[in-house]
């Protein structure tokens, strides 16, 4: 007993998450029945929500909450009491429980975020990803047949073949999570790389753009090419980390890597060429399934109920949002809770614009959620939620605690 309350009183069960989470998805490799990742992560949740009320992480009413807080206390109820709504609609109550599970009870990772360790639940989210991404590498190199199978009994593929498989990345937890979380790396690879000098973090942020472009997501590629993008800006003109000789040579490798690629490897710039022109038509697509589901809401203002929309309410909702997290929220949660939602944004994210040195790559990382889920649902995610909210502590909480993101300077 003791040690139980010594495990939890350490607030520390949080920053393992990732970890754990990717070594139960690995596992799913020898038996999916036995490790059972969906509901691991919502024991792991429950236990971490556990935690943070021992450790004394949750804000106090009235003495230590600023509005951030108010308001993102009012989005998980709201989250949470949607859901007498969702079930008056006609949907099932475990569909509804479902989503809890995935979106909502995620969303306490926003007070770890406020009062915990930031550079180890990094380094452990950093490490988790590029784990889980150098094994889906190995898998798709050698192409065993007993992973091809895999993959198609659990409908990562729509057939059984190698060329199939290789069409896409997809690890042990699908293309989609496995470009935006390479794409989240990246970003929280330049905390180090900022804070060292260059002197950490390098290979971590090459390595996950490698796997971003590895799972041949639309999304994640422009995103990884948008974050080399801020990064190179951020070194330059806000930490003034990278010279103008510097800059020329990485510009000149870049050049280099193009002609190179041009020469021995047509077909495989090709490909990226032809997947990154295809995004907007990708979009127009799916487009149809969110003006079928905004003009079949049943209340406007409340919203169809938390997982009203989602993939599970299939077979019990005519319109289903399967692409495309903000239109799948915003249906869900009515004019009341998106607009709860997007103040808590506006809170935030002006916060992070005041103090940008601190926390330029949490607000890369809201940015970037919010641009992914414009076409992908990783707002229902439990491997893509949870840092999303994170972020959003940790930039809520920059007045309050000791900058982390000055350049040489160790975090306290």
């Amino acid at each position: 007993m003791n040690g139980i309350r010594k495990l939890f009183n350490s607030a520390g069960l949080h920053e393992w998450y990732y970890p754990l989470m990717m070594a139960c998805y690995a596992l799913t490799l020898l038996s999916f029945r036995i490790f059972r990742p969906g509901v691991f992560s919502a024991v792991l949740l429950v236990l971490i929500w556990i935690s943070l009320f021992t450790a004394g992480m949750m804000p106090k009413i009235k003495k230590d909450m600023d509005a951030a807080d108010f308001v993102m206390g009012a989005w998980l109820l709201y989250s949470l009491f949607s859901g007498i709504w969702t079930v008056s609609f006609g949907i099932p109550f475990k569909v509804f429980l479902g989503e809890v599970f995935t979106t909502a009870l995620p969303m306490g990772f926003y007070y770890a975020g406020k009062k915990g360790d930031k550079a180890r639940f990094y380094r452990n989210f950093i490490l988790a990803v590029l784990a889980i991404g150098l094994l889906g590498l190995v898998l798709y190199i050698t192409a065993p047949k007993f992973y091809v199978d895999f993959l198609f009994e659990h409908e990562f593929i729509s057939k059984a073949t190698v060329k199939t498989m290789r069409v896409r990345m997809v690890s042990v937890i699908g293309s989609t999570l496995m470009g935006y979380l390479s794409v989240v790396s990246m970003l929280l690879s330049s905390v180090f790389l900022i804070r060292a000098k260059g002197k950490q973090g390098k290979a971590a942020f090459i390595l996950s753009l490698f796997l971003a472009f590895m799972s041949n997501q639309r999304a994640a590629m422009v995103a990884a090419i948008l974050v080399l993008i801020y990064l190179n800006c951020l070194l330059i003109f806000v930490y003034g980390l990278l010279g103008k000789k510097l800059f020329f040579a990485e510009c000149g490798g870049i050049i280099c890597l193009f002609v190179l690629m041009l020469v021995f490897a047509p077909g495989a710039l090709l490909k990226v060429y032809y997947r990154l022109v295809s995004l907007p038509g990708a979009v127009t697509e799916r487009s149809d399934q969110w003006v079928g589901a905004a003009n079949n809401l049943g209340n406007m203002w409340l919203g169809n109920g938390l997982g009203a929309n989602g993939h599970r309410a299939i077979g019990f909702s005519e319109h289903v949002i399967a692409d495309g997290g903000i239109a799948k929220l915003c249906c869900e949660m009515g004019i009341i809770g998106t607009s709860i939602f997007i103040f808590l944004l506006v809170l935030v994210l002006g916060r992070g614009i005041r103090h940008f040195r601190e926390c330029s790559a949490e607000l890369g990382v809201i940015l970037i959620t919010l641009l992914i889920s414009i076409g992908s649902d990783t707002l229902s995610f439990a491997l893509s939620v949870p840092v999303l909210y994170y972020c959003i502590g940790v930039v809520s909480a920059t007045e309050t605690v000791p900058a982390f993101l000055k350049p040489g300077e160790e975090s306290s």
